[in-house]
């Protein structure tokens, strides 16, 4: 009787481990072939972007700046709207507009929905008040990072100047944004409208409770809400992105329209971010 209650056990222990081990096997095949082509696409991709490490960003960054000459600018920089001699007239002005440069601090990958970013803080001083700018490396179509020149520049298209005195009633614009609840004048409707406030480095606004931070608004329900909605989804109490705004007949000379989400940060991507929603 021992024997054959052995008999049995062993003999579904065979069975079993039979049956676990063909699952296992076609599991395994399945998983195998459904991957065999993503991990080839990744390791093409990671192969022509491949990062820049710690010293080479630093590196890249220290040369960019120290550069005077016209016809290496591109060699360095993501030009966006400048032109070479806009970018050396920039960095020629540095010291007097910025101060000295202190430090540089690598701050490792800034991905931001799927643009490969690597950051660079680069911290001045010799003014009465530090400033600091960032270095936005990204690579281009053959993977060769550069400096992404508008962002580091902080570029507002007309210049934020010309646009707070009225010159123009549209503007492509870098800010930092936090959510507000001022409705009043031509967004007065709460039901309409969603309020952000917008304060630009490149003016006095750039401070929170200064007088001069603008106030934006989108169509509640519209791309540019959706894409605004998904920049804050984090729970970040303040963000950078670049906008494009207009003025709207009936408000006041501190609120504007956001006709675009143009990106999550200050680096434009391919397509505008608030393409993504519907």
């Amino acid at each position: 009787m021992m024997l054959i209650w052995s008999l049995i056990l062993i003999f579904t222990t065979v069975v079993v481990l039979g049956a676990f081990l063909m699952f296992w096997l076609r599991a395994h095949k399945n998983v195998k072939s459904a991957v065999v082509v993503q991990p080839e696409a990744a390791v093409r991709i990671v192969s022509q972007f491949v990062s820049p490490s710690e010293d080479q960003a630093l590196d890249l960054v220290k040369q960019a700046l120290a550069n005077r000459d016209p016809a290496k600018v591109e060699t360095y920089f993501r030009l966006g709207g400048a032109s070479p001699a806009e970018v050396v007239e920039f960095l020629a002005g540095s010291a007097a507009r910025d101060g000295r440069i202190e430090r540089c601090v690598w701050l490792s990958s800034m991905d931001v929905e799927g643009l490969l970013l690597e950051g660079v803080l680069v911290v001045y001083a010799g003014k009465a008040t530090p400033g600091e700018r960032l270095a936005f490396l990204t690579p281009d179509d053959t993977g060769v990072w550069k400096v992404d020149f508008d962002a580091f520049a902080r570029s507002n298209r007309p210049s934020w100047k010309d646009f707070m005195e009225g010159r123009a009633d549209h503007a492509q614009v870098r800010v930092f944004t936090a959510k507000d609840t001022y409705f009043n004048g031509a967004f007065q409707d709460e039901s309409r409208w969603v309020c952000y406030v917008m304060g630009s480095p490149e003016s006095k606004g750039a401070l929170p409770g200064d007088p001069h931070l603008l106030l934006g608004y989108c169509k509640k329900g519209s791309r540019q809400a959706m894409a605004m909605e998904r920049i804050f989804a984090g729970g970040e109490l303040s963000n950078r992105v670049t906008l494009e705004i207009c003025r709207k007949e009936g408000a006041d000379e501190r609120q504007f329209e956001i006709t675009r989400v143009l990106a999550q940060d200050w680096v434009l991507p391919g397509k505008p971010f608030d393409e993504k929603f519907h």
